[in-house]
């Protein structure tokens, strides 16, 4: 052996000259000859290990330290130990076929840090605990990472800007957007930020309501990110990835903002160059499903899923779109599957909830209150002093597409004096699965004035994914003019609509209604409405809206408001203020005025003007409060009226 230590001793300096020029690999190899050369030779052993470590194999580096730990110093094994955790979470971030190999890999890394943690005398590493966010964050226990961050903060130790990023993410994860914003905002400003930051800090100020800032943001930073990059002696150039993700998520934002239209043909645009992109097809299908393109959407998301099993976006946006079919055996099956690859992902909670809100409680009430006020002691059509409350619950789907429900209406009001009521009780069945809806009711009238029941069956059919048919027919029709009841008449009313909606922009319905009163009086009419949003956008929306009406009636001889023909047309505008959001929560005011007018046979033609304003909560997932007043001067056989009502209406589930 004494014949090799020369030798060995030129095999030491040549691979400190290799490690002091950063030639890991090479210093390795010198190092793996001296042990050849002297197996038992602890300064080889311990020069390996520390150059593994220095090179970045941190898992064979801490695999040598286990081996012989009594060749290094405690500051040389907390180094082995803390870069052998970190790199067990580095391995949990990364795809894998299934996603218990991830998370084992950073369970893994949590409980090798639990037990280095148990072993350290005094004061915890700042190193460790950084790695604690980076591994919490990685296993989506974002709650733990916040309570960190709030500690750290509280001793007032400055953060890196690698630290700063992922408690930004989990900051974002547990809806404080406002906190993470700002903390992106300092790695900004620290020069260290990269294009995954950006996004973070656009998605952030998204959800502060900063949307404009978010799109400049994203404007800006893939301006400054070339398509395509060179390497030295390509014979072509190579994918720039920054500016893809700055790209797609522009794209994204501006979608979420109320520009569908150019969202869609960024993104159509971005598939056709790389049409094998998982990603992009998922983002793809997501701005179709906010169209309201389904069908298109889901095949979609079914391409990104194809190309990439692992993407549960791909799975999410197939259970949206699925159900939006009311296929919701499938929709299932694909949230069994987002569910099995990212158990514990916001994303996925914030899919299941959606689905609890999709399939539970269907639970709707509302009140209005309104009087009319005709010349000369005229009776309105409406009566005096008008109210209708209604009320239902429909259970949970039962079978993936059933649903019972329980249902109850008042409506009332006086005529000269007189108040006529039509109170109703009854039960309900639906039933929906993919193109086909139907709904039956049976109620009873439990007031003096028609003692009756009535039956009500609506059949509903998806012709496409734009287009809808409709057709109802109901006995002692809740439609039927209460002033009628009066004299114990009632109707039972026949309907066809068909609506065709080519775009989240555009909305259109016509309806063809026949009610046959009990006295041989005969009513028809025509219904045409469109709608047109122009402005759409985090803070404010503008829609127009504009309708025909047509009708004529057999009998005229009659106790209730019967024109033997007239006919009116409207153009409105409806203004939406959104004051506030924040995720499920939020308030909008809307104001909406309409002017136009209205013909009767021997009455002539007359304008009439309304005005509405009302205020909508939306206080959770599924749960709205809506409430206002509305103004209008109709005239009925030449008497103009004033109307001034209050409605209020709450929604608890889809």
């Amino acid at each position: 052996m004494a014949n090799n230590t020369p030798h060995l001793e030129e095999l030491f300096d040549q691979a400190v000259a290799e490690r002091r020029e950063h030639q890991w690999l090479s210093a390795l190899a010198l190092y793996e000859r001296a042990l050849r050369i002297d197996p038992t030779n602890d300064t080889a052993y311990r020069e390996r290990t520390i150059t593994l470590s220095l090179q970045g194999s941190a898992g064979l580096a801490w695999h040598y330290y286990q081996r012989r730990p009594d060749l290094f110093n405690a500051d040389e094994a907390s180094g082995f130990e803390q870069d052998y955790i970190a790199r067990l979470a580095v391995w949990g971030t990364l795809p894998n076929l299934t996603s218990q190999s991830s998370k084992d890999d950073m369970q893994r890394a949590l409980m090798a840090q639990d037990t280095f943690l148990a072993q350290q005398e005094g004061e915890v590493p700042l190193r460790q605990r950084f790695d604690n966010i980076y591994i919490l964050n990685g296993m989506q226990r974002h709650e733990e990472v916040v309570a960190i961050f709030r500690q750290l903060e509280a001793e007032d130790i400055e953060l890196p800007p690698y630290v700063m990023r992922i408690i930004g993410d989990s900051l974002l994860s547990t809806k404080k957007p406002q906190e993470a914003a700002a903390l992106m905002e300092q790695v900004a400003e620290s020069g260290a930020a990269v294009a995954n930051d950006h996004i973070i800090r656009a998605y952030a100020y998204l959800e502060s309501g900063r949307w404009r800032e978010a799109i400049e943001l994203l404007e800006v930073e893939a301006e400054q990110q070339r398509a395509w990059l060179w390497e030295d002696n390509a014979q072509q150039p190579h994918s720039n990835w920054n500016r893809y993700f700055l790209d797609a998520t522009l794209a994204m934002v501006r979608g979420y903002t109320g520009d569908q239209p150019g969202a869609q043909e960024a993104l159509e645009a971005m598939a056709k160059i790389d049409p094998r992109n998982a990603g992009l097809q998922a983002n793809l299908g997501s701005v179709y499903l906010q169209r309201g393109w389904d069908e298109q959407a889901l095949t979609r998301f079914q391409v990104a899923t194809h190309l990439d099993p692992r993407l549960v976006d791909g799975w999410i946006g197939q259970v949206d779109a699925l159900a939006n079919q009311q296929r919701l055996g499938d929709a299932r099956e694909a949230m069994a599957q987002a569910v099995l690859l990212a158990p514990d992902s916001s994303r996925v909670e914030k899919m299941q909830q959606n689905w609890q809100t999709r399939t539970g409680w269907q639970v709707s009430a509302s009140a209005y209150a309104g009087r009319s006020e005709a010349p000369n002691d005229a009776d309105s059509p409406a009566g005096f002093d008008e109210q209708h409350h209604q009320f239902s619950a429909w259970s949970p789907v039962l079978d993936d597409r059933w649903r019972l429900g329980i249902l109850g209406s008042e409506h009332f009001s006086e005529f000269r004096g007189e108040r006529v009521h039509d109170t109703r009780g009854g039960v309900g069945l639906r039933y929906a699965y993919d193109r086909l809806s139907l709904e039956t009711r049976l109620e009873r009238s439990v007031d003096d004035f028609a003692r009756n029941t009535s039956v009500m069956a609506e059949l509903s059919w998806r012709v496409n994914e734009t287009v809808d048919a409709r057709a109802r027919y109901a006995t002692h029709s809740r439609d039927g003019s209460l002033q009628a009841r009066s004299s114990g008449i009632t109707a039972d009313q026949a309907l066809v609509g068909l609506s065709w909606s080519p775009n989240e922009r555009h909305s259109y319905q016509a309806s063809i209604t026949q009610l046959d009163y009990s006295d041989g009086n005969h009513r028809e009419s025509l219904s045409l409405n469109g709608w047109q949003r122009v402005i759409d956008n985090p803070d404010h929306a503008l829609g127009l809206n504009a309708g025909l009406y047509a009708g004529q009636a057999s009998d005229l001889d009659v106790p209730y408001y019967n024109p033997e023909a007239s006919a009116s047309w409207e153009l409105g505008a409806l203004w939406e203020v959104r004051n506030w959001r924040h995720y499920e929560h939020s308030f909008i005011q809307d104001v909406g005025a309409s002017v136009g007018q209205s013909w009767q046979q021997e009455f002539g033609t007359r304008w009439i003007p309304s005005l509405s304003y009302h205020h909508r909560w939306a206080v959770g997932n599924g749960r709205d409060l809506k409430y206002g007043l509305s103004w209008s001067r109709p005239v009925y056989d030449g008497n103009r009226e004033t109307q001034l009502s209050f409605d209020i209406g709450i929604t608890w589930g889809e």
